[in-house]
């Protein structure tokens, strides 16, 4: 009998040992998830943050093509002046469009000479 007690104990010990060896395992897997968590977490906020600032500059971009488009420049000759290609000049100019016919209508121009620039505008679309 005390033979089979000390093949027991041994046998609990075993496992003890290797249930310990995968627990260290486990958590050396859940740092290692944490961490890569934690990577991606901080990378997607640059990515939001830079996409943001993307958005902010091509609307300034469409906003200078479209101020281009209201002196009658042609799209054509906007490439050429830009270095910017044609697709990306049109889809700036359609975001320029597309925002200022979204944005609220003023009651009224801060500057008289803005009453022409406005209806110069109107008349390209």
């Amino acid at each position: 009998m005390g033979r089979n007690a000390t093949r027991a104990q041994q046998a609990k010990a075993r496992v003890r040992e290797a249930r310990l060896l995968l627990l260290a395992e486990r958590q050396a897997q859940d740092e290692r998830i944490e961490e890569a968590t934690v990577r991606t977490v901080l990378a997607w906020e640059d990515v939001t943050a830079a996409q943001t600032r993307l958005d902010a500059a091509e609307r300034r971009v469409g906003d200078a093509l479209a101020a281009l488009g209201r002196e009658k420049v042609p799209v054509a000759q906007m490439v050429t002046l830009t270095g910017i290609g044609r697709p990306q000049c049109a889809r700036l100019l359609r975001l320029a469009i597309t925002q200022a016919n979204a944005a609220p209508p003023e009651s009224e121009p801060a500057v008289a000479g803005d009453v022409g620039r406005t209806e110069r505008a109107d008349a390209a679309r």
